[in-house]
């Protein structure tokens, strides 16, 4: 796939983070047997590759491999009219010193005609590959969500963050926090890649 979107800005509440583990404002800290308070847990945070993950998992691939397949004949003629279009323009190159006047502006008219045309085709399809992709990985993503979400909570996560994007808020974090990996197996485990994959809207023509 190409740009994929990232799931949202992911900020995953984990057992943690939930409303119902809030402790109440006015209890009060622990107190061990010296008096003295107990030290509260660390804070457990992950990271994870949001865009990667959709991709990487069989049913991701799946789609995918679907939307590949479904969009091949428009790059074949896309393919195609460029390749008619570099013909055209080589042979207004070799008569520009030959060709009479009014045969030359009508193949530079010509020329011009199927430029448009060939960006126009090119400028529908990414359109179309586009709107199929967004809703593709908003589908997977919202599922993705409900694994992420369930596993910071068996796990006792706080906070699960979205590293995709390059220029993101987080400058760096330990490789250690990853969990792209254990979630795309958990994933697999939730969503065979045997099920049907989400249904996207049909492609503009």
């Amino acid at each position: 796939m190409r740009n994929l979107l990232p799931i949202c800005g992911l900020l995953v509440l984990g057992a943690a983070g939930t409303a119902s583990a809030q402790a109440p404002p006015s209890a009060a800290p622990i107190v061990v047997a010296s008096g003295s308070a107990a030290t509260p847990p660390p804070i457990k945070v992950a990271t994870i590759f949001g865009q990667n993950a959709i991709v990487s998992t069989q049913e991701g691939q799946k789609a995918s491999a679907a939307l590949t397949a479904k969009f091949a004949p428009k790059r074949e003629e896309f393919t195609r009219k460029q390749a008619e279009l570099q013909v055209l323009r080589d042979q207004l190159k070799k008569g520009q010193a030959t060709m009479a006047a009014d045969a030359r502006d009508r193949l530079s008219q010509t020329i011009d005609a199927k430029s448009r045309e060939v960006q126009r085709l090119g400028q529908d399809s990414q359109a179309a590959l586009d709107q199929e992709e967004g809703a593709l990985m908003q589908q997977l993503g919202d599922r993705m969500l409900g694994v992420i979400a369930d596993y910071a909570s068996r796990n006792g996560y706080a906070v699960v963050i979205d590293v995709s994007m390059p220029n993101g808020p987080v400058l760096w974090a330990s490789p250690s926090v990853d969990i792209t990996n254990e979630i795309v197996k958990l994933y697999d485990q939730a969503h065979p890649s045997a099920a049907a994959p989400p249904s996207a809207p049909p492609a503009k023509k």
